[in-house]
């Protein structure tokens, strides 16, 4: 695949106060690391890599300001703003183009399920896989082709092969399904019924407490 370039420049300061102060700025802390090259410190236009992202990513070829050679490397992780979504945190895993990597990489789903205009419900489980490969294998995300999928029909990670790519997750785990409308509707009314008993479950005490209260007053 081809290799996705990505300018960085070497990050002074650290910690919490630092790492505020150059998000307002325009910065995304981020971080290399390498067991071949030193570990740096960096920051990453925010515009230029959040475009990056929505357009996928699997192997970049990172130029660091300062440094006289680019470093090959893939995302190792991504922090998110738990409610706005934007990136608060990158890091970066050098790589040897020779060498195997361990990686995460995105499901895209194909097509629309046959079920689907049947009336079925499409639950879409597994959104990622960890796979293995070298690194001009990475994909920026594993398609998956759904349009065969009748009422009950499944896709297992056993049912996936990609060519120069060994998935590691476990075999029998179910990626995408197209599930029977009332069973996602019983399924649903027996898990709000749960969570009803748990309430009346806890207030239940507090009842008990006050009702022991009351009658100590009375007493």
């Amino acid at each position: 695949m081809s290799q996705t370039k990505l300018e960085a420049k070497i990050r002074e300061k650290t910690g919490k106060g630092a790492a505020r102060k150059y998000r307002y700025d325009g910065w995304i802390p981020a971080e290399f690391y390498s067991a071949h090259d030193e570990n740096i410190h960096l920051l990453l236009n925010t515009k230029e890599f959040e475009n990056i992202l929505s357009h996928g990513h699997g192997l970049f070829n990172l130029k660091v300001d300062g440094k006289k050679e680019d470093f090959q490397c893939v995302i190792k992780d991504i922090q998110l703003d738990p409610v706005l979504g934007y990136v608060l945190h990158a890091d970066f895993q050098g790589v040897k183009l020779g060498e195997k990597l361990t990686l995460t990489v995105p499901i895209s789903l194909k097509g629309t399920a046959a079920g689907i205009k049947a009336g079925g419900i499409l639950e879409f489980v597994i959104r990622e896989l960890e796979v293995e490969c070298l690194p001009k294998d990475i994909p920026d995300h594993l398609e998956l082709d759904i349009s065969g999928l009748q009422i009950g029909d499944s896709l297992r990670v056993k049912d996936l092969s990609y060519e120069n790519i060994r998935i590691l997750d476990d075999s029998d785990e179910t990626i995408v399904l197209v599930d029977h409308p009332r069973l996602v509707q019983e399924a649903e009314e027996e898990e709000e019924a749960e969570e009803l008993l748990l309430e009346e479950e806890q207030k239940e005490p507090e009842l008990v407490r006050s009702r022991k209260k009351e009658e100590e007053e009375e007493d």
